[in-house]
């Protein structure tokens, strides 16, 4: 952790990378499994990445897995499968992933801005992802994700870990602190193209999110 901040570090797709993302200090790292993602890597690949990983935090990003798949997941080594879905198209059945994998689901719909949060799949996970909208893709737009409705869901479901997602970088992520986020996913915004990740982007965002959290600390609030 930074401070109190939880870092996830998404669509890493080398070794290296994930070692360097581990020491300046995320928690989680993800590597995409969706076979249409430019940043995807495949199974054979995925051994030596989640060498680098802590066992704890390792996050399969996956689009509409069905449970089976979501289990290999598991079974592969991964502690959680970051699932991706559009709530209107009915291509992924999440209540069968829950029963399939229970806590490990992390659950990221892909929801329109000013869509509420549907409350129906509260009692399907634990930890809930927002990430940015756009027709066609499932994160690493490098798009910032609708603030207003994290931080509304944030208020009204705090028994909930939430994630937030979208266009997140050494720029933003002080913003995004002091809007509530205390579970910050990083990637497009951290890259030098994608699935390459730079250092010098990630040290920056551990500096930002280290000196708001030592001037909140120190005015108290």
């Amino acid at each position: 952790m930074i401070g109190p901040t939880t870092i996830k570090v998404c669509g890493i797709t080398k070794a290296a990378d994930a070692a360097m993302a581990v020491h300046l200090g995320a928690d989680w790292i993800g590597v995409n499994v969706w076979s249409q993602s430019p940043r995807y890597v495949p199974a054979e690949s995925r051994l030596a990445l989640l060498r680098e990983i802590p066992t704890k935090g390792r996050v399969a990003i996956a689009v509409n897995p069905t449970p089976q798949e979501a289990r290999l997941l598991i079974d592969e080594g991964f502690t959680a499968v970051q699932v991706h879905f559009d709530p209107t198209e009915k291509k992924c059945d999440v209540g069968a992933l829950a029963k399939a994998i229970g806590p490990a689901l992390w659950l990221a719909p892909r929801l329109p801005e000013g869509q509420p949060f549907p409350a129906d799949l509260l009692p399907l996970a634990q930890t809930f992802v927002q990430d940015a909208h756009q027709v066609g893709a499932f994160g690493g737009t490098g798009k910032r994700a609708d603030w207003k409705r994290f931080t509304e869901t944030l208020k009204a479901y705090p028994n909930h870990q939430w994630v937030l997602a979208g266009g997140l970088g050494p720029d933003n992520v002080a913003e995004a602190y002091t809007a509530g986020a205390r579970f910050l996913d990083l990637n497009s915004q951290v890259e030098l193209a994608p699935g390459l990740k730079s250092a010098e982007k990630l040290h920056k965002c551990v500096e930002a999110l280290h000196k708001i959290a030592q001037t909140q600390a120190t005015s108290g609030t």
